[in-house]
């Protein structure tokens, strides 16, 4: 079964205001930080991201160079809503440690959400450095999942939430008494 889509309209000047939020939270700048380096003022630039107001070409492109992308990055449109029903998930699963990961949505480049299962005493493989910036946020659902960055490391029981700088090497255990699950992030860096 292929996944359904919803035919939803979102105005241009809404649908770039929450391109333009979503590139600023995701690379943690202000409103006034962002203004100062695309010459926009705050105000105008609230008002952009609320789909108040609508810019000029000019300042479109401004504001995309302030934000680290390009204007198309903040174009790219999307007139569907994307459902993915239970069992259609991407699933992979590693024949070793019986760590199972499902890729469950690519909401825009460089953002996954994926749910992670890890048997009892397992631990993944070292995952490589992510480029600069790149951010992953763990939440853990059941269990308990010991994450390492580098030489650090944390220990995560269910209920925890964790932002985790990832552009170090790293990787993740179980080591709880009972399978662990969790949702796990990842906001790669520009």
């Amino acid at each position: 079964m292929a996944s359904e889509h919803i035919a939803l309209e979102i105005e241009p000047d809404v649908q770039f205001g929450l391109a333009v939020r979503a590139r600023r939270a995701q690379l943690a700048i202000t409103l006034d930080q962002l203004a100062q380096s695309c010459g926009v003022t705050a105000g105008a630039l609230s008002k952009v991201e609320r789909g108040l107001l609508s810019v000029s070409l000019r300042n479109a492109v401004a504001i995309a160079e302030g934000l680290g992308c390009s204007l198309s990055d903040l174009l790219q449109t999307t007139t569907a809503a994307q459902v993915t029903r239970a069992g259609e998930h991407a699933r992979f699963s590693h024949t070793e440690t019986g760590i199972v990961r499902q890729g469950l949505a690519r909401p825009a480049p460089g953002i996954e959400l994926l749910h992670y299962e890890v048997p009892v005493g397992q631990q993944s493989s070292h995952f490589a450095a992510h480029r600069s910036g790149t951010r992953e946020v763990f939440y853990i659902l059941s269990g308990q999942v010991r994450v390492w960055m580098g030489g650090e490391s944390v220990l995560l029981a269910a209920g925890d939430t964790a932002l985790l700088a990832m552009d170090i090497e790293h990787r993740f255990a179980n080591e709880g008494q009972e399978s662990a699950r969790f949702v796990l992030l990842v906001v790669q860096g520009r």
